[in-house]
């Protein structure tokens, strides 16, 4: 009778150590906008009663994060900025592969892209200037103007080992100019442009004035700077940018992956798909439309992207642009 008093005890006090809900808790990992981030969790704890535990930084800090915790990983769910950054994790078999029909048939075609996961969103770089620096703006139509003496000390870029738009852009450059893109890099260098860090902060300066002009200028960023009434015009080069689709995956070690299902479904649901166009992204949906101060995106020239093959030269390049151009 003792023995099995105590055996209750025992299990009870094991009970109560246990964490309230903890096969209810979703563990998410996510680039910015760090307010999309908080709005898809409290929308999906509002809908399922379940507790989204965030954590939100750069994708540079992100992929970090995700090494550092390899052997615990917590991640359940990643979104990340750029879709070379989640084919890496892929080629890592740290993806649990997630790719529904019902959910690819309502895509964007221009973000339907291969892969193990689904994109949430997209965005697109450009050239962003101020525009009481620069009164000619739509005359920079080219990647390769901001060179010269009138750019001297005037240009920022941000960070591609921060930064998973700029990291992507950084591929798509030097996959299609080669060497020439490297030159350029190099030159912009030699003429004092910075590399402060994400995009934020690499778009920071030129919205004070301090700078004229910002390299691959992701666009929600831009845009929200636009909005709150900065002196300041997106240009995209005649020669076509990137479309940039930003995965949204389930970690392989994910904890309750049905769980984590539910999460990416309501992040591409209309709901999910509405608060992604609040956040100034394209919807990946394309039943959801942009936010109205998107430029028109049908006058934009895209050039199509190898994603995959991209993805097999990033690290190689990442840390040639490490070495080269920053000098770490």
């Amino acid at each position: 009778m003792y023995k099995r008093l105590l055996n209750l005890v025992v299990g009870l006090v094991a009970m109560l150590a246990l964490p309230v809900h903890a096969a209810q808790t979703l563990v998410v990992y996510s680039s910015g906008p760090a307010s999309l981030a908080r709005a898809l969790a409290h929308g999906f704890e509002q809908r399922t009663g379940a507790k989204v535990d965030l954590y939100t930084a750069s994708t540079g800090k992100v992929m970090a994060r995700l090494a550092a915790e390899k052997s615990h990983p917590r991640a359940d769910v990643v979104i990340l900025a750029n879709w070379t950054a989640g084919l890496a994790l892929a080629d890592q078999k740290e993806v649990y592969p997630f790719h529904p029909a019902d959910i690819v048939k309502r895509l964007r075609p221009a973000l339907d892209t291969k892969g193990p996961f689904l994109p949430v969103g997209g965005d697109t770089v450009s050239i962003v200037v101020n525009t009481r620096k620069v009164t000619d703006p739509q005359s920079l139509d080219d990647w390769f103007a901001l060179k010269g003496t009138r750019w001297q000390h005037q240009v920022t870029m941000p960070s591609p080992l921060l930064s998973g738009t700029a990291s992507d852009f950084v591929l798509a450059f030097t996959a299609r100019y080669g060497e020439r893109a490297w030159n350029y890099f190099k030159a912009l260098k030699a003429e004092g442009t910075i590399w402060p860090g994400p995009n934020a902060a690499a778009l920071r300066p030129v919205e004070l004035g301090a700078r004229s002009a910002m390299l691959s200028a992701v666009g929600h960023t831009s845009l929200k700077a636009k909005h709150k009434g900065n002196a300041l015009a997106l240009v995209f080069p005649k020669s076509g940018t990137v479309l940039i689709p930003r995965p949204i995956l389930i970690m392989r070690s994910a904890h309750d992956k049905a769980l984590a299902e539910r999460f990416v479904r309501y992040s591409l649901s209309a709901q999910g798909q509405k608060l992604v166009s609040s956040a100034l992204l394209i919807p990946a949906v394309s039943s959801v439309q942009p936010a109205a101060i998107w430029p028109d995106l049908s006058s934009v020239k895209f050039i199509s992207a190898d994603w995959q093959k991209l993805a097999s030269h990033r690290t190689r390049v990442l840390e040639r642009f490490r070495h080269d151009i920053l000098g770490q």
